[in-house]
């Protein structure tokens, strides 16, 4: 049967309302695939042109929640600093990865990095750090660095003017709390006022997590983590700091005597404690738990 429409026509449909410019002659039929080239992106795609009249677009790779080649979604977050860590999972998912300027792990969504100009979250709200305005703003609270900056995100060896002790801030800490040496701060365990052990979990990075923090500090150092993705599974009061953190203490010794190291990077945890992560699969949070009860 000859075609309805002569190729001409055909081909000025698909360049008309596709942005497509056919690569090979007319199959002759509406609903046949047709290799052309995607104008707009380049990309080889087999749209039918019963499909385009319909106004359903030619272009898989351009559409809305369309699928990504791997290799080329990859190469789009890397121009938008960011370094992708595991397979790509949707142009609409979280997709964890690590940002080249300041080390950071995100997981930002493909689709609102390339086409809403997204990336760091943290870079985007604290910069991803100037040395001279890293350095003036530790002084201005106390700190004076004693070695060269790195990136908000990492500890940054000081010395706190206030108690003359070597302390560790993280910028962006200092940013966000002002004063924060573990030694003169509020922000610090009180060895010998009320404290509480705390064990969390995080999802995505399949992790768990015990820590101590003090019940009359101004930071709530569990809610802090919860901005972070972590949830709490539980909490167990002490008399005193110095009691928590002997109890924690042993139980990540117990833990890291069967072999079962740090499980979390620094860079992964912008609020500090990765030393004090493991491995979900090996670890649970009731053995966790069951641990820290058998040593109160």
């Amino acid at each position: 049967m000859p075609p309805s429409i002569s190729a001409n026509v055909a081909a000025a449909d698909m360049r008309r309302l596709g942005n497509a410019e056919p690569l090979e002659p007319y199959p002759g039929r509406a609903r046949d695939p047709w290799m052309c080239r995607h104008i707009p992106c380049n990309q080889i795609i087999y749209p039918n042109r019963n499909n385009v009249m319909n106004g359903q677009g030619a272009c898989i790779w351009c559409a809305p929640n369309a699928p990504k080649n791997p290799e080329a979604a990859a190469a789009a977050m890397l121009e938008h600093g960011l370094i992708v860590l595991v397979d790509f999972l949707g142009t609409g998912k979280p997709w964890l990865s690590q940002c080249v300027e300041a080390g950071h792990i995100v997981a930002p969504r493909y689709d609102n990095v390339t086409g809403r100009a997204g990336g760091c979250r943290f870079c985007k709200r604290y910069g991803p750090g100037d040395p001279h305005e890293a350095v003036a703003d530790m002084r201005a609270v106390g700190f004076r660095p004693l070695e060269p900056f790195k990136n908000i995100s990492s500890p940054w060896l000081s010395l706190c003017e206030r108690c003359q002790k070597i302390s560790t801030p993280r910028l962006n800490n200092v940013r966000n709390r002002g004063e924060c040496c573990q030694h003169c701060a509020r922000y610090g365990l009180d060895p010998g006022a009320p404290a509480r052990l705390y064990i969390l979990s995080h999802a995505e990075y399949a992790a768990v997590k015990i820590g101590i923090t003090g019940l009359r500090t101004r930071e709530d150092r569990v809610a802090r983590f919860q901005s972070h993705g972590w949830v709490p599974f539980a909490q167990i009061q002490f008399a005193t700091g110095a009691e928590a953190y002997r109890v924690e203490q042993k139980v990540i010794k117990l833990i890291r005597a069967e072999g079962h190291p740090v499980f979390l990077r620094d860079a992964q945890m912008p609020v500090g404690g990765y030393k004090e992560t493991f491995d979900a699969a090996q670890i649970s949070v009731g053995r966790l738990l069951a641990l820290a009860e058998a040593e109160r």
